[in-house]
């Protein structure tokens, strides 16, 4: 996962204090030390108003404090703090288990990080001067401590709001695609996932504490050393045959989405290939019908919601959430989504009924007739292919026909394949684009696929060899408008190389097209 510090920023222009709201009492600052797993301890660092004995809680569960520590004496005095101070509300932000002035030993995610979360919430929801409720906000990995909080679901009983913003609800799905290990990406040079767990378990899991005074400190000091479950973690996230086992069941919060009773409001961006969008989309779809569920999803990659409606809806989901006001929210449309197109940033919001919108039918065009043949050189990047996609080097290249009429995808494209190989592994990583009338033509998405895995993530199974076989991608979820004139198309490959850790170079790959075709779900 990305380090958190370019979001930390990026929140601290957005939650700005209310323009002329004047606060009472000065507030009052607590540190806590909440006992949990294995006689662990969390830090957690509270400002609250001194005028109200019944103040809800807005927590923040992050291992990124170290990071953004500042001259404050207390975190909790953050912009989202002296916002929600003036509403009433106490601020509470922790160290994630085995960061910073918390004991113990980070997990990853894992059972042990779940408890801890558990273990908070209970604990501040039981303090004297708070009303029994609290709410769980934070983005990347801040968001995702509440996910896997509240999925523990009746075990957390004054938990009643949880705020994942671009957070993770599927370990398995941030390391990797259906199997294909992430790597960079050749738009913006950033991490996509290659930090995570290395970075985690060799940087902020061993980052020493900054509290002299605690009478443990010493202890936590010297237990930065201690290893814990780095080598399972490493050999887990960076394995070239990742089968789905216990060790991804435990951290696949999604599979529990059902146990969960806080409200939840979902945000993700459309173009977040850090945090994978269907992250959040997919999250969304899991949850029960019987809470308050609101999916909120924007034009933008890995960072936190900056348009004019983010702010008042946050506010209005507290407000029922933790006050119990009937404020309107609960009959509001539960899907707010940002469109774009290939040469509009944003199409502007739409308010939908569901995800995908009701409505949308599944488009099927078909590849074309006879056979295509490429060669995976694992060297070819996406901007080669998506600047001279007729040339079919390394890759097959399709394009629909030209559009009569505005549509929009809202939805996972998906590409099924009857094809060969000359050996018994393969990727593809195919790139859904969009193409203009001049032949420009634009990512629209993308899909992996490890071809040890089309029958399931479970188990490897080998590629039978030079006979046909079938395989099915499914390409990231879009809220995407294609223009009249243009066409949708696809470009069929091996490796993504930078955006994936590439397959072994060499590979044919012969597909059959007559018995492909590609699949788009469009509104009618």
């Amino acid at each position: 996962m990305r380090l958190w510090q370019g979001l930390c920023l990026a929140m601290a222009a957005l939650w700005l204090a209310l323009p002329g709201t004047a606060l009472g009492a000065e507030p009052i600052f607590e540190k806590y030390k909440v006992p949990t797993v294995d006689g662990a301890e969390i830090n957690v660092e509270v400002m609250r108003p001194a005028d109200n004995p019944d103040a809800p809680v807005v927590l923040t569960y992050s291992p990124y404090n170290t990071l953004s520590e500042t001259n404050s004496p207390n975190l909790a005095n953050d912009d989202i703090g002296q916002r929600y101070l003036a509403r009433g509300y106490a601020r509470a932000v922790a160290d994630v288990l085995g960061t910073r002035n918390s004991s113990g030993c980070w997990d990853y995610g894992g059972l042990k990080e779940q408890q801890s979360g558990v273990d908070l919430v209970n604990f501040l929801a039981a303090q004297p001067w708070t009303n029994g409720r609290v709410a769980m906000i934070g983005g990347s990995y801040d968001g995702t401590t509440a996910t896997m909080t509240a999925v523990r679901g009746a075990q957390v009983p004054g938990l009643k709001a949880i705020v994942p913003i671009v957070g993770i609800s599927r370990w398995y799905g941030y390391a990797y695609g259906d199997g294909v290990r992430y790597f960079l990406n050749s738009e913006v040079p950033t991490d996509e996932g290659i930090d995570t767990p290395l970075a985690f378990d060799f940087g902020l899991a061993r980052t020493p504490p900054t509290d002299p005074s605690d009478p443990l400190f010493a202890e936590k000091l010297a237990s930065r050393a201690n290893p814990c479950d780095s080598a399972e973690h490493t050999v887990k996230g960076y394995d070239e045959t990742p089968d789905y086992d216990q060790f991804w069941r435990e951290r696949d919060y999604r599979r529990n989405a059902a146990n969960i009773k806080a409200a939840v409001l979902v945000a993700s961006g459309w173009q977040d290939y850090n945090v994978k969008q269907e992250e959040g989309v997919e999250l969304y779809r899991a949850l029960p019908a019987g809470i308050l569920k609101r999916l909120y999803m924007f034009q933008d990659s890995h960072a936190s919601p900056s348009a004019p409606n983010w702010q008042p809806l946050l506010d209005r989901f507290f407000e029922r959430t933790l006050e119990g006001v009937a404020n309107g929210i609960a009959n509001d449309p539960p899907v707010l989504t940002e469109g774009r197109s290939a040469d509009e940033p944003s199409t502007g919001f739409r308010a939908e009924l569901g995800w995908p919108p009701p409505g949308v039918t599944s488009v099927r065009y078909g590849l074309g007739q006879g056979q295509a043949s490429f060669t995976d050189t694992a060297t070819s990047t996406e901007e080669r292919s998506t600047r001279m996609p007729e040339a079919q080097t390394d890759w097959f290249f399709f394009k629909g026909p030209a559009l009569t009429r505005d549509r929009r995808m809202a939805g996972s494209a998906r590409l099924d394949l009857t094809l060969q190989l000359d050996r018994d592994h393969g990727h593809l990583t195919p790139v859904l684009v969009d193409v203009a009338p001049d032949g420009t033509t634009k990512t629209v998405s993308r899909g992996f696929l490890n071809l040890l895995y089309r029958g399931g993530l479970a188990r490897a199974q080998a590629v039978p060899e030079n006979e046909p076989f079938l395989a099915r991608v499914t390409f990231k979820p879009q809220d995407q408008f294609f223009r009249k004139g243009h066409s949708i198309g696809v470009l069929v490959q091996g490796s993504n190389t930078i955006w994936a850790v590439p397959d072994d170079p060499g590979a044919t790959y012969t597909l059959d097209l007559s018995r492909s075709s590609l699949v788009v779900p469009l509104q009618p």
